[in-house]
């Protein structure tokens, strides 16, 4: 059933049928698949099983089948399902169908489901309707070519007659015949529905809201259902399926029409192609034709027609279209006995009478009815209603015809129009000479006007298709360019009007406009005396005629505007004074306008006439006592004047059009060209308030000054002049345009609304203003300020105009937003913002109410852009200037526009119900408004609890809750995210767009204030409180239907591409805005619980992972792999940088999942997580899934791109300065904007003129080669800053993932081990390489390494001789000489040293302490160290000695470990290398300042400076442990320097003066340290050295009382101090008695002492 059809699918058909018609689709064969499968459909069309008790009872009985699967059904089901039979007529099984697809999507759009399987229903048969439409549009188009398809009927006739088919022939008679009575079936449907509601009125019941937007709902799709159909009969007809009998049974339904709506005039097509198919020659045979004509043409009363007028127009229609029979003689036997003359008599009689019946007034209601009437010329409107007098309007109608129906019916009236010209030429003569009698005759020029009607029609019908209007101008020889010659000859006021509105339709473009000029220059001969018309309408004709006439009406009273072309007497020269020779002007006007607005030719001839002064005639008419009409004519024609204006022809109307409203050309002022003197002073302000009322004057006027202040033509784009003469006005007033400002603003706009009741013009004339507006904001180039103080460039010197103060002075931007701030101006511009959502979802694009409302959204966009450039920078300057004298702009209400936002709150919901309203452009435009506003400091102020409750909340949560509209806007932007978007029409989308927008809006809201609610949060389904969100149980959230899971769902379900067509930039931008909005989440306080909860019962983690593609060097990305050429310079480039921003935000995730992990969740679900990482996930089902893992997730480390050349060789921009144009990414990447990089080398181009460095042609050229190549060199520059960023970004996050990994403890044993060694072969080769290419991504692997390293439990257990003990002392080993390696690299900072350091130090512990059982010792020979270079000692050396912490202690302690290893393999290299360096010395040396930097040290840094200290003592203690290296530390002055240090002579219980209460504690350790060294210096000098152990005793003498204190806190006597530990204490006390037991102190001190000899002993 075609009701029934799946709704998706039609969609992605029609977009597909769409892209084919305009050549552009991508997939065909998906194109032929989808018809081949809808052809049952289409041939079911409309058909629908009406209501049966068997389906019934089937629903009734619980158990109903649907799409071959067995449902369960409750009462609920049961009862919407028949509710919606009841209500469609449908069978119930089907409505159970269309419930059930509806029953999800109906509480996400927040519509009842009888209400949503209502408009599921009918949006079916529309997309069914709108296909077939397409597919039979297609099949009779001859101009489109289809590749490698053939013909269009080669290809789509087939799938045609397929659906024709019945019994096996093709019956397209048929079908028609279904199509017919379809649109019957919608008629008493339609019928049927206007009785329910008139039902209801009368019997007093309540509608709801549901009820009447149902209904009008159901109404508004069976009126397009009906124009479809319509459509689909004509194409049939086109195609040749159909019959006699169906022409006459669609006559015989127009003949029972009883109104003239819009359901009747569905029909028109359909009759047009019958009577082209039929009455044509190329139609049936000549006896049928004759028999039909008798038939057809029959007087009025032998025929129930109840429209006569309709059947005038039929018979007409018939006669020009069988006319065409007897052009030549026909040779048919059947005429033999036949009068062709008195045979075409009276054919032309029945025509003429059809004619006073009323046929070509109905005809020009026809085509003028069609055509929208929002955007009728007021002229051409006036003109129709003069004409127009027998047939009636067009019933209204809400629903307006399609652009398709409308291009359909105007081909049929251009058929006519051909037919009736070709066909019939008697009796257009005959029209013509009976016109001229009758005006003749007549003393009021009373005549019929039916050939002014005939040419009125012709300029409906090709009015808006310039390519159907070429066929007057292709061929000069043939009919339709003999009439318009024949047409303009000799014609009456009334003809020549017509014929200049039908001159003007015909001129759509610039060669049919220039073709028009040339027709116009084939001048008559002019006859002498009175005033005549040449014998064809000419410019000649046209430029006396309007001098005559207009200097005629100058003094002359101006005509009532009710009335303008009827009234006046009769006077003896008619010529000069008939009624219709305002009307005349209005139509040369518009004429010209035309032309000159299409053809550069017609402006040229016009401006440069050497008699003929175009702008002096307009000026002095508008000056006159003229009907508003025809001085809003006269501004068009200004206007169209300066279509794609020179500075030259720009200039000198703003002078001319300044010298008219300062009344320069006031009656009876003499005017001389080029010279031109203002009457008076106010005579300005006199002119403006008269041309400030009403709606076409202003209008007009205003269209003109868009026009003229739009940039020039030829110095667009980068907005640095002024667009007018710096000096105008300058004689009587201020210099610039700020009177015309004040007019359209003050005078027009900001009144508006009290002088028009029109709504229609009420909008027109406020878009018109609106316009006006953005203009002036949009041409201002803030840039040059910026550029001014940052660039260099002398500004003054580089742009257009004179300097950047008169710039800044004179460009309307300021004066505009002085009155943008006006009381008035606010009041209206947010009155234009706040419209019913329903009227603006209802009203086409196009129409005035969107566009009005599109541009108010744009100009205050607009200036909460440009407003602080405005109040800082632009007012300051020019209140700085005391020669201007500038009134200002009274009624300011507001210091910046956020304030009137405030005031104005209702426009945030608006904007809201707006983005639903189905117009992409202005659901992107609000959505930008929406952004700006959601990120408003003044509006989004953070929660105050000090003032109250609601102190300063969220306004904008406050305006979207205070009507509770949350849930409607949210269900907008949730259909809209949830709207299919077709790949293969990418980039031209809107789906995309709008998307992005809508991401881009929330992201923006939530990062302004990421641990606040915001606006973003309440549409994201979240509760808002004071200060922190909830989710509510029942809400939307709670049950999964907000935008929050909408993104969710597109990450998880959305794959990022595949093997074959890769990655694409537009997907993978999404998928990247989406997850950053979800990071932002589960990173804020505010979110994280909740959405860490919500993301893991999704199983986001396990989704993500399976949906990564693995990428490689052959990856296509948009096209493209890295390595074509044009890589860099395309969109493929932000692909690749779009997805590893998304592959690093992912990793990051799943490592917050990892950290997130409740230590109480249970071992076999963590298992089950890290299965997944690892590569692995078991489905419910047991089903084991290989995937992507996370060793995997390295692969984008595989990728490398070729940088770009350096910077072009410049000369011309060499010392051009481009850091202005540098954004920093962060403090390692910046990019360049690319739009102040073209803008400074458009103004170093200025400046180069202006100094004349630019001599020639040849330096021109020069010179944007040079601009070509620099900018070509920053956008691949960006493009690789770009890549560079996200691609460290993703590997730190990966970094951090393996952390994660190991340290969510779900790793142990030998899986760690395990682990560890395979993520170590996976970073060592690009650890090895980076360490010497790229400090960035070698910092963030040695870090890796450096964690994994000191992860490992170096023991004999996890190193044990076999397969994974070798891996592991292989893997090891390779670190540490790759480590080795990179200490030594040229790009290596402190930070990464440092990491290199704590990774040779660890290995080299860590496998000193493994057992000797391992035989690992020959692996870390101190060959190694040797084969790294000298270089390694003394970068090693260096910093440990002038590095930065922690740095230098890292190289201290590896210089430990070097010595250690050395010792252990008994070799002098280290220790030798470090007296090559004189580093020993160096540092013994530096052991003299320790008491002194200590006390200089903060105290934050304390700890740091004492392990430094340590670490030194370390070093000396394992070179004293070897008898060369303790001899080299004691000649280096250990024990001078330790004396100097007095370390040992402060008191002990005191300790070195810091600020730190660990004090005397931090003091014994530096003595311990220090007491280590100087005991393995003295043990292994050894005891026969006595010069080592007379230093020790001196030593041990020297700080005496140092070693009695500590010996007695040893024995506890004396203070008691508890912050020192007994074992620290204990420590040094064996320290000191180690010494003294070695130097034999004490037997040296009795020595010294004279006494009688006794037993050596010590206790």
């Amino acid at each position: 059933m075609a009701g029934l059809s799946d709704l998706e699918g039609l969609q992605i058909l029609q977009t597909d049928l769409l892209a084919i018609s305009e050549s552009r689709l991508v997939n065909v064969d998906r194109l032929w698949m989808q018809l081949k499968a809808r052809v049952e459909e289409f041939r079911g069309l409309l058909d629908k099983v009406p209501r049966n008790e068997q389906s019934r009872k089937s629903l009734m009985s619980g158990t109903v089948s649907l799409s071959q699967v067995e449902y369960s059904v409750n009462e609920d089901f049961q009862q919407n399902a028949l509710q919606l039979a009841d209500a469609l007529n449908l069978d119930e099984i089907d409505s159970a169908r269309i419930i059930l697809e509806v029953q999800d999507a109906s509480q996400a759009l927040g519509r009842s489901i009888q209400e949503s399987a209502v408009i599921r229903f009918h949006l079916t048969r529309e997309y069914l309707l709108s296909c077939f439409r397409l597919l039979l549009a297609l099949s009779t188009d001859l101009d489109l070519s289809l590749e490698n398809e053939g013909t269009p009927t080669d290809s789509f006739r087939p799938i045609v007659n397929a659906v024709l088919e019945a019994q096996g022939r093709v019956d397209g008679s048929a079908f028609l015949r279904k199509c017919l009575q379809s649109m019957a079936d919608i008629k008493s449907w339609l019928q049927s529905l206007a009785d329910k509601i008139s039902g209801a009125s009368v019997l007093g019941q309540g509608q709801t809201p549901e009820f009447i937007e149902t209904v009008e709902y159901q109404r508004v799709s069976l009126v397009r259902q009906h124009e479809t159909l319509g459509m689909i009969v004509h194409y049939l007809v086109k195609g040749h399926s159909a019959s006699i009998a169906d022409f006459e049974h669609l006559l015989e339904t127009m003949k029972r029409a009883d109104k003239y709506d819009h359901l009747f005039v569905h029909n028109f097509p359909a009759l047009g192609a019958f009577l082209s198919s039929i009455a044509a020659p190329e139609g049936v045979d000549l006896i049928e034709a004759r028999a039909l004509t008798q038939r057809i043409v029959a007087p009025d009363d032998q025929q129930s027609w109840t429209l006569h007028y309709v059947h005038a127009a039929v018979n007409a229609w018939w006669l020009a279209e069988y006319s065409g029979r007897y052009l030549d003689v026909p040779s048919d036997t059947s005429l033999a006995n036949v009068n062709l003359a008195e045979d075409s008599k009276l054919r032309s009689k029945q025509f003429t009478e059809a004619l006073r019946d009323g046929a070509f007034d109905f005809l020009l209601s026809l085509a003028a009815d069609v055509k929208s009437l929002d955007w009728t010329d007021p002229a051409r409107l006036g003109l129709r209603q003069w004409l127009q007098r027998k047939a009636p309007a067009l019933l209204p109608d809400s629903v307006p015809f399609s652009t398709y129906f409308q291009e359909l019916l105007m081909e049929q009236l251009e058929s006519f129009i051909d037919a009736f010209i070709t066909n019939m030429p008697d009796v257009l003569r005959r029209l013509r000479i009976d016109e001229d009698e009758q005006r003749q005759l007549s003393q009021t020029h009373e005549h019929d006007l039916d050939l002014e009607r005939f040419l009125v029609i012709i300029s409906f019908a090709f009015e808006g298709r310039p390519d159907a209007g070429q066929v007057f101008w292709s061929d000069p020889e043939s009919n339709l360019a003999g009439f318009l010659h024949w047409a303009s000859r000799r014609a009456s006021t009334p003809l020549v009007s017509a014929f200049c509105e039908m001159l003007q339709a015909i001129s759509g473009n610039e060669d049919c406009a220039t073709s028009a000029h040339n027709f116009l220059l084939d001048e008559g001969v002019s006859l002498s005396g009175k005033m005549r018309r040449s014998q064809s309408l000419s410019w000649n004709q046209i430029i006396k005629e309007l001098e005559f006439f207009s200097s005629k009406i100058r003094d002359r009273p101006a005509l009532p505007q009710s009335n303008p072309y009827r009234s006046g007497k009769t006077n003896s020269d008619h010529v000069e004074t008939e009624p219709e020779s305002e009307m005349m002007l209005e139509s040369y006007l518009r004429l010209i306008s035309r032309l000159c607005t299409e053809s550069a030719q017609v402006r040229s001839f016009l401006l440069k006439h050497t008699t003929f002064h175009v702008t002096d005639l307009l000026y002095q008419l508008a000056s006159s006592l003229i009907p508003s009409r025809l001085r809003a004519c006269a501004f068009t024609t200004l206007r169209s004047l300066a279509t794609n204006k020179t500075r030259d022809v720009g200039e000198f109307i703003w002078i001319s059009l300044d010298v008219w409203i300062s009344g320069g050309y006031s009656p009876g002022t003499h005017i001389s060209r080029g010279s031109h003197t203002p009457v008076s002073d106010w005579a300005m302000e006199s002119i403006f308030q008269e041309i400030a009322g009403g709606f076409e004057e202003p209008n007009a006027f205003i269209q003109l000054l868009n026009t003229l202040i739009t940039p020039y033509e030829n110095e667009s784009g980068f907005n640095d002049s002024l667009p007018f003469p710096e000096s105008l006005g300058s004689t009587n007033r201020m210099p610039g345009i700020d009177p015309y400002v004040d007019f359209v603003l003050g005078q027009v706009f900001g009144m508006s609304a009290t002088e028009i009741n029109d709504l229609v013009q009420l909008r027109l004339l406020r878009l018109t203003c609106l316009t006006f507006i953005s203009t002036c904001l949009s041409s201002f180039n803030e840039d040059l300020v910026i550029f001014a103080n940052l660039s260099g460039i002398v500004m003054d010197n580089a742009i257009r105009a004179s300097d950047l103060n008169a710039y800044i002075y004179l460009h309307p931007f300021a004066r505009v937003m002085e009155w943008i701030f006006n009381d008035r101006v606010i009041a209206v511009l947010f009155d234009v913002l706040h419209q019913d959502a329903a009227e603006v979802a209802k009203s086409s694009p196009d129409s005035p109410l969107v566009l009005c409302l599109l541009c108010a959204i744009e100009v205050v966009t607009s200036v909460l852009q440009l407003q602080s450039t405005y109040l800082n920078i632009v007012r300051a300057t020019i209140k700085s200037e005391p020669t201007l004298r500038r009134n200002p702009v009274a009624n300011s209400a507001y210091v910046m526009f956020e304030d009137a936002v405030l005031n104005h709150l209702s426009i945030i919901p608006d904007l809201g119900f707006y983005i639903g309203a189905g117009h992409p452009s202005l659901t992107v435009a609000s959505l930008k408004l929406l952004e700006r506003l959601a990120t408003a400091p003044r509006i989004i102020s953070a929660p105050n609890r000090d003032k109250g409750k609601h102190s300063n909340r969220n306004k904008a949560i406050a305006a979207i809750e205070a009507n509770s509209d949350t849930d409607q806007i949210a269900r907008s932007l949730l259909n809209e995210l949830n709207t299919r978007m077709d790949v293969e029409s990418w980039p031209t989308e809107s789906s995309y767009f709008i998307k992005t927008s809508i991401l881009d809006f929330l992201i923006s809201s939530l990062g302004a204030m990421p641990d606040h609610p915001t606006i973003a949060h309440l549409l994201l389904g979240f509760r808002c409180n004071q200060d922190s969100v909830e989710v509510v149980s029942g809400s939307p959230f709670s049950r999964r239907e907000t935008i929050f899971f909408a993104i969710v769902d597109f990450v998880t379900d959305e794959l990022l591409g595949d093997s074959v067509s890769g990655v694409s930039s537009w997907l993978i931008s999404l998928k990247d805005k989406s997850i950053q909005l979800l990071k932002i989440l589960w990173k804020s306080p505010l979110t994280s619980d909740i959405v860490i909860a919500e993301l893991q019962s999704n199983n986001f983690l396990t989704h993500v992972i399976i949906k990564e593609l693995f990428v490689d060097a052959q990856t296509i990305w948009d096209g493209r792999t890295i390595g074509n050429d044009e890589f860099l310079w395309s969109s493929s480039a932000e692909a690749l940088s779009k997805f590893l921003n998304y592959r690093a935000t992912v990793m990051q995730y799943i490592a917050t999942e990892l950290r997130h992990l409740s230590p109480d969740l249970s071992p076999a679900l963590k298992q089950r997580i890290l299965s997944t990482l690892l590569g692995s996930t078991t489905t419910d089902e047991g089903q084991q899934l290989q995937h992507f893992s996370a060793f995997d997730f390295f692969d984008f480390m595989e990728l490398e791109i070729q940088a770009p050349n350096n910077l072009p060789k410049l000369v011309f921009l060499a010392d051009l300065n481009l850091e202005v144009c540098k954004h920093s990414l962060n403090q390692v990447f910046a990019t360049y904007d690319l739009r102040w990089v073209e803008e400074l080398i458009a103004l170093r181009k200025m400046e180069l003129r202006t100094k004349g460095q630019l001599n020639g042609p040849q330096d021109e050229v020069g010179f944007d080669d040079e601009a070509r190549s620099l900018v070509a060199y920053f956008i691949a520059y960006n493009h690789l800053v770009g890549i560079g960023h996200a691609r460290i970004q993703a590997l730190e996050a990966w970094v951090h993932l393996m952390v994660m990994m190991l340290k969510s403890g779900g790793v142990h044993g030998t899986h760690q081990l395990e682990f560890i060694l395979r993520t170590l072969q996976v970073i060592l080769p690009k650890l090895e390489r980076y360490s010497l290419q790229s400090l960035d991504e070698a910092s963030h692997l040695a870090n890796l390494a450096e964690y994994l390293l000191y992860s490992i439990e170096f023991d004999e257990r996890s190193l044990q001789k076999g397969e994974l003990g070798d891996m592991a002392n292989d893997r090891l080993y390779e670190l540490f000489c790759i480590c080795l390696r990179a200490i030594n690299s040229p790009i290596a900072n402190a930070a990464l040293k440092r990491t290199l350091y704590c990774i040779a130090y660890r290995y080299l512990t860590g496998m000193s302490e493994v057992s000797k059982g391992c035989d690992l010792r020959h692996r870390h020979s101190i060959q190694n160290i040797k084969a790294a270079g000298e270089r390694l000692m003394d970068v090693v050396c260096d910093d440990a000695y002038v590095g930065e912490e922690p740095g230098r202690t890292s190289a201290l302690l590896l210089l430990c470990a070097f010595v250690m290893l050395a010792r252990e393999e008994d070799s002098k290299y280290v220790v030798e290398s470090l007296v090559r360096l004189n580093f020993i010395e160096l540092v013994v040396d530096s052991l003299k300042n320790v008491s002194d930097e200590l006390r200089e040290t903060p105290r934050e840094d304390v700890d740091i400076q004492l392990s430094y200290y340590r670490a030194k003592f370390d070093l000396l203690f394992h070179i004293c442990r070897t008898r060369f290296g303790a001899a080299t530390v004691l000649n280096a002055g250990l024990f001078r320097a330790i004396r100097e240090s007095h370390l040992f002579s402060l008191d002990p219980d005191i300790g070195v003066d810091i600020d730190d209460s660990e004090i005397v504690a931090k003091h014994y350790s530096l003595l311990i340290a220090a007491m280590r060294v100087i005991n393995a210096a003295v043990l292994s000098r050894g005891s026969q050295n006595q010069h080592t152990l007379t230093q020790g005793r001196q030593f041990l003498s020297e700080n005496r009382l140092s070693v009695l204190t500590v010996l007695k806190r040893s024995a506890k006597l004396g203070i008691v101090d508890d912050t020192i530990s007994e074992e620290i204490v204990q420590t040094l006390v064996e320290s000191y008695m180690y010494l003294i037991s070695m130097t034999n102190y004490l037997d040296f001190e009795d020595d010294a002492r004279p006494q009688k000899p006794t037993a050596m002993a010590f206790t």
